[in-house]
């Protein structure tokens, strides 16, 4: 076999492996006469369930973002285009992505596999000052790009394009400390990696939530077009997440409610609260969950992953410790970070109470059984588009 053969086949994996995607999904069904657009936009967006991840419009000219939609451009004839395969919304199978990132099968115990969960927070006052609970996730990132564990992050800024939330690369401790703080809407963060790609890094971190990091692990496992994505991308740090809501309706409502006023920090506390705090220059505003629940993206309520499950860690609120964030730590690289965090001194944490990991893991089990109502195939992980 001469080196222009090995080099065809190097080159013809990647799309071997998204037919076989497609194959499976469709139950082997020919779907040669369907563009991979055309079957995102039938089975994924006009159906309602795009999550905004970023993912299509970062690798797809004829996708783009308006006003927090994904707004497709023109057709496409490619059968095996990066828009469907990478789409999390798309058919999902944890068992590859488990064995390549833990090297062990999909842990259906509720929260995914994992090595060990900790109470986390930042050590850094400023960090407290402006993250959301203990300011984890902007301390594991400022760290590692400190360190050079990283050279860059892709991270959810509050004011992006056109003043929506969206994706922004990140360099330096002040970039990543300027995104900090949930912002509760599909936010379209992943085209931003297209501008890292392109930017020439080589080690990337991204903070994402469960159907961004979806989308990451599956172009980790196919990259379509040999982009050396394992290693590239660095490190996924994950966020716990229920839902989100759609960010056009959520800004244009929160504009109404708040006028011109600061928003400094959105927090919904646990239940039975039922409501969003709005921070503003002139104090907290409280707003009922009911009045924003229709603004939900049809997306969340068919997504089983509550916990980021193939994250390298995963991070959410503490419930009845402000304060103070839950870290799932799930991969090698996951752990490596964290025990670097500790020695220096960025991280302070303490052992997680068993009746907490227990009420965490049936909390994440229940949006699974919500989920596998709705759709079958997403109580053990998977998430599939029906024909």
């Amino acid at each position: 076999m001469n080196h222009r053969t090995v080099g065809f086949l190097a080159r013809s994996l990647p799309r071997r492996r998204a037919r076989r995607i497609i194959s499976v999904e469709t139950k082997g069904a020919a779907v040669t006469q369907t563009s991979a657009l055309d079957r995102l936009y039938e089975k994924v967006i006009a159906k309602g369930l795009c999550a905004a991840c970023g993912a299509c419009v970062g690798n797809c000219p004829y996708l783009v973002k308006y006003k927090g939609k994904t707004v497709k451009l023109d057709s496409c004839t490619r059968s095996d285009g990066k828009c469907y395969v990478y789409c999390p919304a798309a058919y999902f199978d944890p068992e590859p992505i488990s064995q390549a990132i833990f090297n062990e099968s999909y842990d259906n115990n509720g929260i995914g596999n994992f090595a060990e969960v900790k109470a986390s927070r930042s050590t850094f006052d400023e960090i407290l000052a402006v993250a959301q609970g203990g300011g984890t996730v902007t301390s594991l990132m400022g760290m590692a790009l400190n360190k050079g564990l990283i050279d860059a992050a892709v991270v959810t800024s509050g004011k992006g394009s056109g003043g929506f939330a969206g994706g922004v690369v990140a360099t330096t401790l002040e970039g990543v400390k300027g995104c900090a703080g949930s912002k509760f809407v599909g936010a379209h963060s992943l085209d931003a990696l297209k501008e890292a790609l392109q930017s020439g890094f080589t080690r990337i971190g991204i903070v994402g939530l469960p159907c961004q990091v979806r989308s990451l692990r599956k172009m980790q496992l196919y990259d379509m077009k040999d982009q050396d994505l394992k290693q590239r991308i660095s490190l996924v740090i994950g966020l716990f997440c229920n839902w989100s809501f759609s960010v056009g309706e959520f800004q244009s409502l929160i504009r109404t409610r708040m006028g011109t006023k600061e928003i400094r920090k959105f927090d919904v506390p646990p239940p039975p609260a039922n409501q969003l705090r709005v921070e503003t220059e002139d104090g907290v505003q409280i707003i009922s969950l009911d009045e924003l629940k229709p603004l939900i993206q049809d997306a969340c309520r068919q997504c089983p992953d509550m916990t980021s499950e193939f994250a390298d860690v995963s991070v959410g609120m503490y419930e009845g410790r402000p304060g103070w964030n839950t870290l799932i730590i799930r991969s090698r690289a996951g752990l490596e970070l964290v025990e670097m965090a500790i020695q220096s001194g960025v991280l302070q944490t303490e052992p997680f109470p068993v009746e907490n990991l227990t009420h965490l893991r049936q909390a994440s089990r229940n949006k699974k059984e919500r989920v596998s109502r709705m759709t079958p195939e997403a109580s053990g992980g998977h998430l599939a588009c029906h024909d």
